[in-house]
């Protein structure tokens, strides 16, 4: 039976260590052994009770609630596009011409390094009246610095992307500017302040930040490439040109061969018919209702609602249950 688990890996479900407001000298050197580019594979829970003491910490430790979805997905999960999928491309990526995702991995790998830059992340958000959900790729990122960015919700706070151009404009950062600037309110700046921290000690003190246009309004993208060094003179301006292309290769691939993956499907051209018992079900998943919870409510056994699941992602078209709340929205709403 799926769960809201199968979205999130193990080592970000998993219980927090020490205090969730102090970098601790255990996390330091936690970090420092971390590699840059972690396997990134997914690390699913095999039984009903694991899956659901880690819901528990999910929404207790982690605090990601029910209402705001995060989804981590990998390159080996996009995989090869298939040659249609390369044709219905408009602009051809140089990203397709790879056999593998492990080769498409490898090179860019390679070419992060030779920008200069140490680590990079892409992530995606959909933002809408009552949802936000989040799509991010791990392949090039620490786990260690992923769970400890989203468990501290240091997301909703990062001036670097909050003070990045919507047009795709690059922003060079640095976290000596960004402390710097640290507001006078005590509780922002110590937040702030942690983040700040938190960077230094993961090696991330410098870099570009570029958020890119996408087709639908409520969608934003981000891509950050990070690096070591501290003073921002580095970054010249033919790095700076060449990093947003390679930004703008990375997204144009992503956007055009990842949707089904992460669960970023465009609007159903005919709307689907459903049952009012179908209805129900989808209504509940939305509001972040487990199957139990389900069950419970609409009065069926677990296979029932496994088996309502089950059809509601044929009619929709998806591959999980974090897919199926972003394209049923509008049905519930």
């Amino acid at each position: 039976m799926e769960h809201e688990c199968d979205t999130l890996p193990h080592w970000l479900t998993g219980s927090p260590q020490g205090e969730a407001s102090h970098v601790s000298a255990a996390y330091n050197s936690a970090v420092t052994a971390q590699p840059a580019y972690p396997a990134g594979t997914r690390q699913l829970e095999n039984s009903a009770h694991a899956a659901e003491a880690s819901r528990t910490s999910t929404r207790m430790a982690s605090g990601i609630s029910a209402g705001g979805f995060l989804t981590l997905f990998t390159e080996e999960e996009i995989g090869t596009p298939s040659p249609a999928s390369r044709r219905a491309a408009p602009v051809i990526s140089p990203l397709v011409r790879f056999g593998s995702a492990q080769d498409r991995i490898e090179f860019v790998r390679r070419r992060i390094k030779q920008l200069g830059f140490d680590s990079f992340s892409y992530s995606a958000t959909r933002t809408t009246a009552h949802h936000k959900s989040m799509f991010v790729l791990t392949s090039y990122e620490s786990q260690t610095w992923l769970t400890r960015y989203f468990r501290e919700r240091y997301f909703e706070l990062d001036p670097r992307v909050a003070l990045a151009s919507p047009t795709g404009m690059p922003f060079l950062w640095n976290t000596a500017d960004m402390r710097a600037d640290l507001p006078r309110a005590q509780m922002r700046s110590e937040r702030l302040g942690g983040l700040i921290d938190m960077l230094e000690a993961t090696g991330r003190k410098s870099g570009i930040l570029t958020q890119m246009p996408l087709p639908e309004p409520e969608l934003s993208a981000s891509l950050c490439f990070n690096s070591e060094i501290g003073n921002p003179r580095w970054m010249t301006e033919s790095i700076v040109a060449e990093t947003l292309m390679f930004a703008h290769t990375i997204h144009e691939f992503i956007w055009m061969h990842a949707k089904s993956v992460i669960g970023i499907a465009p609007e159903q051209q005919q709307r689907v018919s459903l049952s009012e018992l179908q209805h129900a079900v989808l209504k509940a998943v939305v509001q972040g209702q487990r199957d139990k919870e389900i069950a419970y409510f609409l009065g069926l056994s677990p296979h029932n609602v496994d088996y309502h699941l089950r059809r509601l992602r044929q009619l929709f078209n998806v591959r999980n249950r974090v897919q199926l709340i972003n394209v049923a929205q509008g049905y519930v709403t």
